[in-house]
């Protein structure tokens, strides 16, 4: 019987966990014979990985990769492609890499597979606002992976408030795709709101409406975005000001209230954040693809008012909305578009900006890379915002 040996290395990672480090030893790896994309893996877990699973935010998963030497060609195994005893419980494990299911073609016999654990900051933040907004302090939880009955039901358009996590990366910011200079890049990870911040979680974090209530002719409900808030009202119009000289917000403001609350530096994401996360690695002109769809958007052509946030369908990373519904404000002053790394905009100007287009506008202002602005004390019909918060 012919089999291929498959050559093997052992890597173990747990960054920033303080416990004892757990290790992954005894790994051993054998292709199937006859050939059917299937490969048989064993490891053995030695220390309680699975019980450190989920501490303050972070979360270690199993990882499993494959790095053909000859064709200096590397593959990470997707989590529909594994199975078997795939958790990091103490103990022998063994697991299936179905690299047919991945569409995965290794070419050569000289194959290193790594097993490892990886640790990052979890996939889903979630903000308990139920207490209202006499409270001293909110819930803060992470989940792994999006709840089985997901996120687009009342209460996470109410009393919880959810953000996704948007790992650090590369990407041409702008219309024109192919220019190079237009490159950002995003050192840091950042969780960003799955959805608009909506009516009720506004009252709940505040209690009252800065400037007028939003009102039955454009849109309101618990469900709703919020709307008519200006930056000023997000941010304050003191210390929230003077972004990007200082990121400290009035204590008055919603985000200096919930900051208050949480003790997490929950904020407006800069605009190279926001694009950043509405294209979730595409290159057309809406996250959806290159001509208007209104199964992913409300805008003027389907709308007359704002929606319920998560009616339509989000962009690959599980954001809603960023396209339509509402102006979105972002931290930076309006002015050319800030390029490099991690770019915080101009250093001072008269408007700030505002992205994503609305209900109010057509189409073409709800393109990923379509830049609007406003005075920071304006509170519109269609304007509201959604959080971020970028970490360590």
């Amino acid at each position: 019987m012919d089999t291929k040996i498959l050559m093997l290395s052992v890597i173990f990672s747990a960054a920033r966990l303080i416990a004892a480090t757990p290790t992954i030893t005894a790994v051993t790896a054998q292709q199937r014979y006859p050939w059917n994309g299937k490969v048989d893996i064993s490891y053995k877990v030695t220390g309680d990985i699975a019980g450190m699973a989920l501490t303050n935010g972070l979360i270690t998963t199993l990882k499993v990769t494959a790095t053909d030497t000859v064709e200096n060609t590397s593959y990470t195994a997707t989590t529909e492609s594994l199975s078997g005893a795939t958790s990091l419980a103490e103990g022998s494990h063994a697991i299936v890499w179905d690299l047919d299911r991945q569409g995965v073609n290794l070419k050569s016999a000289n194959v290193v597979f790594n097993v490892s654990c990886e640790t990052n900051a979890a996939l889903y933040c979630v903000i308990d606002l139920s207490a209202g907004a006499e409270a001293t302090s909110y819930p803060v939880t992470y989940l792994a992976e999006e709840p089985a009955d997901g996120f687009t039901n009342d209460t996470y358009r109410t009393t919880k408030l959810a953000l996704r996590r948007c790992d650090a990366g590369t990407f041409i910011m702008g219309e024109d795709q192919s220019a190079e200079t237009h490159r950002v890049t995003l050192t840091k990870p950042f969780y960003m709101g799955v959805f608009e911040v909506t009516q009720k979680q506004w009252m709940l974090v505040m209690g009252a409406w800065p400037n007028s209530s939003p009102s039955s002719s454009y849109g309101s409900g618990d469900g709703y975005p919020a709307y008519y808030v200006s930056y000023n009202n997000i941010r304050g119009s003191s210390n929230g000001a003077k972004w990007p000289s200082s990121s400290v917000v009035d204590a008055t403001s919603f985000l200096g209230k919930l900051q208050a609350r949480t003790k997490l530096n929950f904020d407006l994401p800069t605009e190279a954040q926001w694009e950043y996360a509405c294209r979730a690695g595409t290159t057309t002109t809406y996250y959806w693809g290159s001509s208007p769809n209104v199964n992913y958007a409300w805008y003027s052509f389907n709308s007359d008012s704002t929606h319920p946030v998560g009616t339509k369908k989000p962009n690959a990373w599980g954001l809603y909305d960023m396209s339509g519904n509402v102006w979105e404000w972002c931290l930076d002053w309006d002015g050319a578009l800030a390029y490099g790394t991690d770019p915080k905009g101009s250093s001072w100007g008269s408007c700030r900006v505002k992205r994503g287009g609305s209900w109010f506008r057509d189409e073409s202002y709800c393109a990923s890379s379509y830049s609007s602005h406003d005075y920071p004390s304006s509170s519109y019909i269609n304007d509201g915002f959604r959080l971020s918060r970028t970490l360590p």
